[in-house]
């Protein structure tokens, strides 16, 4: 004991002090949304398009290309993906490649040969030390619990989902587990998904895919939690029959471009919400309709919520109007020039029914 009344030294052979323990930042697969040694969980309705992010995901991961958001991987990583919705060679395998995979860095376990694999398979472990993967995904979850039940015991989902995390730790690796939602529609994101909520305790990131209201072919990823540092921006992408799948951008990264010479800084906008709102709305359609997605991106970007931006629009008598499926705002000015467009009529009848 010192002299300050403060034991330098810990007799028990239990204990461990944390001035012998050395910080060491998080390691992220994708930052700040995949983290290497961590449980993720992306989630979301069945047919969302889960897979095909991460098939896309993979397909970059594997041949060292870029994230989503436009970071690179670095060197190519292995992979494992262990998926039971589709058929490995007519369907995972024919959309690894047309993603551009390279399908040398990217395995599975047949479960044709090793039937009955469940999330916390000893195989699993086993196939995690012989490849050395620095991602590993299981879709879905709820394909690889030994018993419907088991997810929404917290006793047993608690057991399960330490162990799947000791694993990611102790290899170095990040575990996503995609999960489908369940039909309780009117419970907060985090409680969505199925079972227990020692899943999503478990998880240090959960994303969430959402369809978006104005375009039927864009989803919206969205971080709804993330216990290692401040959440993502929300990712955009889309799949569409014409062109098939595509990131078409973040919240951070609008796609529209402001009439004026350079991008005001948020310091330079007006403080008040509504008043920030309207000069960016006047900027943004002084030449035009625009996209009502590419509205809600810019909205975004300077932190301006979907309440406020609604109000201002009916402030400035802005008009919504649809267009092959998607929606387009404009000034009332130009609304009246642009009548003759078909869409125009249909989207005025139905603006109110936009959000």
């Amino acid at each position: 004991m010192t002299e300050t009344g403060v034991c330098n030294t810990v007799e028990s052979k239990i204990l461990t002090l944390f001035s012998d323990i050395s910080a060491v930042p998080v390691s992220w697969l994708w930052q700040p949304y995949i983290a290497l040694g961590k449980i993720t969980l992306l989630q979301g309705d069945p047919g969302c398009g889960k897979s095909s992010l991460m098939m896309s995901l993979i397909a970059e991961l594997s041949k060292g290309g870029q994230t989503p958001d436009g970071r690179s991987f670095g060197s190519p990583k292995r992979v494992i993906y262990q998926c039971s919705e589709d058929g490995v060679k007519d369907t995972i395998k024919p959309r690894l490649v047309a993603a551009g995979a390279d399908c040398r860095n990217i395995a599975f376990i047949d479960e044709e040969v090793y039937n009955g694999l469940t999330l916390d398979d000893e195989r699993i472990r086993r196939a995690i030390i012989e490849w050395n993967p620095r991602l590993v995904v299981i879709d879905p979850i709820q394909s690889y619990i030994g018993n419907d039940s088991d997810l929404q015991m917290a006793g047993k989902a608690r057991k399960l989902m330490r162990r799947i995390g000791m694993w990611a730790s102790t290899y170095k690796c990040a575990v996503v587990l995609i999960g489908h939602f369940s039909k309780n529609e009117g419970a907060k994101d985090l409680y969505r998904g199925l079972g227990s909520i020692d899943v999503v305790a478990a998880a240090r990131s959960v994303l969430q895919v959402e369809r978006s209201s104005e375009d039927e072919d864009v989803r919206i990823v969205r971080q709804v939690k993330n216990s290692l540092e401040s959440k993502g921006a929300d990712l955009l992408f889309e799949i569409r029959p014409t062109t098939g799948f595509r990131w078409i951008g973040t919240s951070e990264r609008p796609g529209i471009v402001l009439s004026c010479n350079s991008e005001p800084s948020i310091e330079e906008l007006p403080i008040n919400k509504h008043e920030r709102a309207a000069f960016l709305l006047k900027m943004a359609l002084e030449k035009g309709a625009v996209e009502a997605m590419e509205i809600k991106r810019l909205m975004a970007e300077y932190r301006i919520g979907e309440k406020t931006m609604n109000e201002v629009k009916i402030e400035l008598g802005i008009k919504s109007y649809r267009k092959m499926k998607t929606w387009y705002w404009i000034m009332p000015g130009e609304a009246a020039k642009s009548s003759h467009s078909g869409g125009n009529n249909e989207g005025v009848k139905a603006q109110n029914q936009e959000f």
